[in-house]
């Protein structure tokens, strides 16, 4: 069974006809922000999509990649809106695309400054994004192998276009505002706990804790079985999961900042979680994969119905 729905073409559908019909339940009617919402996502699925058709990610005929992200991300409710979470993710998907481009190339400038021009409008919305730059250039060397003077210049022109993009449409505005104005990415050094013990917290603990589980069973997984792919692919998954790993570190230090690290944290482990799930074989990864379908399942009763209950 597990086989058969990671290889069929319906299982992109299905999830994603079950996605458009619980995309409306935490906010109780149709909203502008909502359609939109939902329209990005599946932009964001077709990215990750093409992601893998480019460069082979899984090496079965799958759609996994793209199930994966769009159940997760039906099963969070803030992820529902047109707001810094998703289109964050957005665009941390995209980096993704276009930093496997470099790998191994010869003269990757015209890449890398695209890559980090998106991490620079991303880190508007999610302030992490702009550290991640610095792991983005350990990738670039170590992974990747494509990391070149010219690159590294390139790189750190894109990363801070947005801001200088940014500076002069608010002096333009106001002269005086480039002067008061707060930077966009500060608030990423400021360190607090309270919010993920607050009101709400069951559901985002139980949040965490079933994308935890799926990541580490994963990541597990994987290490035990790499032999079986191409050493490219090696260097792609061996980055997401250094992302992942990351991003959940930067979620215990930054509880404040749980939706858009949370929504980050889905965009970067459903390749793998889809790659295990895909590629495992055996009694007991499958009915571990059934056990993750009904926890999956409970975790959007949980959060979706509790929250579309609290609207009313």
């Amino acid at each position: 069974m597990q086989n058969k729905v990671a290889g069929s073409e319906l299982t992109l559908p299905v999830c994603a006809v079950a996605a458009a019909i619980l995309w409306w339940l935490p906010q109780g009617a149709f909203t502008v922000s909502g359609l939109m919402g939902l329209a990005l996502c599946l932009v964001t699925t077709y990215i990750i999509m093409e992601t893998n058709a480019w460069q082979h990610i899984i090496r079965i005929r799958t759609r996994m990649m793209s199930c994966v992200w769009l159940v997760l991300a039906t099963c969070l409710p803030f992820m529902h809106f047109l707001d810094a979470p998703l289109i964050s993710a957005t665009f941390l998907c995209i980096s993704y695309l276009l930093l496997f481009l470099c790998y191994q190339r010869h003269r990757p400038q015209a890449y890398v400054f695209h890559v980090f021009l998106v991490l620079g409008i991303g880190s508007f919305f999610a302030p992490v994004m702009l550290l991640m730059a610095v792991p983005f250039f350990l990738y670039l060397i170590v992974f990747l192998r494509s990391l070149t003077w010219k690159a590294f210049w390139a790189g750190l022109l894109g990363l801070v276009t947005p801001y200088w993009c940014y500076a002069v449409w608010l002096y333009l505005a106001s002269p005086q505002a480039l002067f008061e104005a707060r930077s966009f990415p500060s608030n990423c050094l400021e360190f607090s706990f309270s919010p993920l013990l607050g009101e709400g917290s069951g559901m985002r603990l139980s949040s965490f804790a079933v994308l935890a589980l799926l990541c580490i069973v994963s990541i597990i997984h994987y290490l035990r079985t790499n032999y079986d792919d191409k050493i490219r692919v090696r260097m792609f998954l061996y980055i997401y999961i250094v992302q992942t790993v990351l991003l959940t570190a930067f979620l215990v230090l930054q509880p404040a900042q749980y939706e858009t690290t949370m929504a980050l944290l889905v965009a970067s482990a459903s390749p793998l979680i889809a790659h295990y799930f895909a590629l495992s074989k055996g009694i007991l990864n499958t009915i571990f994969f059934v056990f993750s379908l009904l926890l999956v399942v409970a975790l959007a009763i949980l959060n979706l119905w509790m929250t579309s209950f609290s609207i009313f």
